[in-house]
């Protein structure tokens, strides 16, 4: 039985995987990522290349890891995802 986005958000918020059983491409799942305090930027990262230096807060924001086992960053759910009630935890 599926939920509605609100339950699958909740879950994710939770630090669960969540997907659609209606997707049809296999092994795809959202997650949570961020919200997360960093002292100094990494070395040779995008961050590092703009000149950001010092403290950053990685907001937190949804993830998603595509079919192609990689991850999307920054993924925003459709208008079909927010009114879905086929949300699963994966």
């Amino acid at each position: 039985m599926g939920m509605d986005f609100s339950s699958a958000l909740q879950a994710v918020k939770e630090g669960r995987r969540i997907a659609r059983s209606g997707w049809n491409g296999a092994g795809q799942f959202v997650i949570m990522a961020g919200g997360y305090h960093l002292d100094e930027v990494r070395p040779g990262s995008k961050y590092a290349e703009a000149g950001i230096t010092g403290p950053v807060t990685i907001q937190p924001h949804l993830d998603l890891r595509n079919t192609q086992g990689n991850m999307q960053p920054g993924w925003v759910p459709s208008q079909g995802d927010l009114f879905a009630t086929d949300w699963i935890i994966v």
